[in-house]
């Protein structure tokens, strides 16, 4: 009972993580070009590492900050759940050692969000509905629901997509995670297989997600975009209608 503790406890900050993202994301869909809200982007970077990157359109950095913290705060918990259990003063260093790294990271990402902010004033991404450059950022859409599977598609307003996605990642993840206790705590061989099964299957559900919001993003709102009509035509001794196709 005790080894579930912890995946139970990350599935419930997921789920949370995932409901907060839909709200913000909903909230804010605008397609109108605006200078992004300096305190809003650096309250998105203290909640969630990498965030107001994310929405800076600066990728490489966000993923950077979003992934590297993760890591750290992972390990330190993994290690001070090890110290509960045993209490080893390995387990304390090692806690201490990745939480201060992550905290670090964690405070670096909000002064380089706040810093851009206020001094660049950055709008983001800004396409158009009959330019080359898509309304949604389609890389962008992709690390999302890299960081959150589902977040990209909720980036697309792809909503039952986005519970779809974030449900059957959950759900593998869970049982891949449920194999590798069983197969931990009873060297089954038909439980290391099982957890290699739900593994690769989380894996190829993982990247069909971020392709998914990929082509969401590039494809957002191009329905609009090639709307058939009609428009009249006059001439010095004819009048009539001529059909348009919008790109």
């Amino acid at each position: 009972m005790e080894t579930r503790r912890p995946i139970t406890r990350l599935l419930f900050l997921f789920l949370l993580t995932g409901i907060m993202f839909y709200g913000v994301e909903s909230l804010q869909a605008q397609d109108s070009v605006h200078v992004l809200n300096p305190y809003t982007t650096t309250l998105k970077s203290f909640i969630v590492p990498g965030w107001g990157q994310v929405n800076q359109e600066r990728l490489w950095e966000g993923a950077v900050f979003y992934f590297g913290s993760l890591h750290f705060y992972y390990n330190a918990f993994f290690h001070l759940y090890h110290y509960n259990k045993g209490r080893a003063r390995g387990h304390l260093t090692a806690f201490r050692w990745n939480l201060s790294a992550a905290l670090f990271i964690h405070l670096t990402n909000v002064i380089d969000a706040a810093d851009v902010a206020f001094r660049l004033k950055p709008t983001g991404w800004q396409g158009g509905l009959f330019s080359d450059k898509p309304l949604k950022s389609p890389w962008g859409a992709a690390l999302r629901s890299a960081m959150l599977p589902g977040w990209g598609q909720i980036y697309t307003r792809s909503y039952w997509k986005a519970a779809g996605f974030f449900m059957a990642n959950l759900y593998l993840a869970f049982r891949a995670h449920q194999a590798d206790i069983n197969y931990r705590s009873t060297g089954q061989i038909k439980y290391r297989d099982e957890r290699s099964k739900f593994s690769w299957y989380f894996g190829a559900a993982y990247l069909l997600t971020m392709a998914d919001a990929y082509a969401s993003a590039y494809l957002y709102k191009f329905d609009e975009a090639m709307k058939l009509t009609f428009v009249p035509s006059f001439g010095k001794n004819f009048l009539g209608f001529h059909a348009q196709i919008r790109f």
